[in-house]
């Protein structure tokens, strides 16, 4: 069993910034083809070159998960250009704002699961379908959320979107299992991505709160997730899919999650 990706196609979908970043170089170290997904082209134009010059293969393939001719547009040029697809990490999600669930407005709360979990389904189907093609099998991992398995006030549209990702995931993974295709998900709880720096700054009585909470007493790295996404997408990991792995210090092991 190996934890290398040599000659691999992988695509990463929001990899312009935090984990989805630190995964794509971390992909491109391991020998992975890395396609770099992400709204924003000139972001996904830097972090393609970053892995280039490292010494690995990357091309930008930017994408608006939740436009469905963007995403497949994305994945015609992704079978146009490598003619197969491996592995896949879906790292979809925002946040788009906070407040009692009687004032969430409908328009925000539609956004949220159009970002979080249209753009998971969306990204998914075009994989699988190539993944099936292929006939080689595969293996995707998706972004869920520790606020995927219990509840956080004020981010409820977040949360429902989280748990959502979750049960997407575990039931695809029944449908695929046979064809050797692998799906799992990450839950990450506090991660100190650029969002925790500006949280630093701008709420650090709530940082200190959330802190405690944690047993291990400190945020994880995007280093963390980076690792434990390219265990799964690996064959170190073969025999492994339908679940669900917090990235959280022990937060979760408090709770039933």
């Amino acid at each position: 069993m190996t934890s290398t990706f040599q000659e691999r196609v992988v695509l990463v979908q929001g990899a312009s910034q935090g984990m989805g970043r630190e995964t794509a170089l971390a992909l491109g170290r391991l020998g992975a083809r890395v396609i770099v997904g992400a709204r924003r082209p000139e972001g996904c134009a830097q972090v393609a070159r970053e892995i280039i010059d490292a010494g690995g293969e990357a091309v930008p393939c930017p994408v608006d998960v939740t436009d469905s001719a963007s995403v497949a547009r994305q994945f015609a040029a992704i079978e146009a250009q490598f003619g197969r697809l491996d592995a896949a990490f879906n790292n979809v999600g925002a946040t788009l704002g906070n407040s009692p669930t009687h004032e969430t407005p409908i328009e925000r709360f539609r956004a949220t699961l159009d970002v979080n979990l249209v753009g998971t389904f969306q990204s998914m189907q075009h994989e699988l379908r190539l993944m099936r093609a292929g006939g080689r099998g595969g293996a995707i991992v998706n972004t869920s959320s520790i606020g995927g398995v219990r509840g956080f006030a004020g981010i409820q549209d977040y949360c429902a979107s989280k748990w959502a990702v979750i049960g997407l995931s575990k039931s695809a993974a029944l449908e695929y299992a046979e064809q050797r295709i692998r799906i799992n998900v990450i839950a990450p709880g506090l991660v100190a991505t650029e969002r925790f720096e500006q949280a630093r700054e701008a709420y650090p009585a709530i940082l200190k709160q959330r802190l405690a909470e944690i047993p291990m007493q400190h945020a994880g790295t995007m280093g963390d997730v980076a690792d434990t996404v390219c265990w799964l997408l690996s064959d170190a990991s073969r025999f492994i899919t339908g679940e669900v792995l917090h990235l959280d210090g022990g937060e979760c092991a408090r709770m039933p999650c």
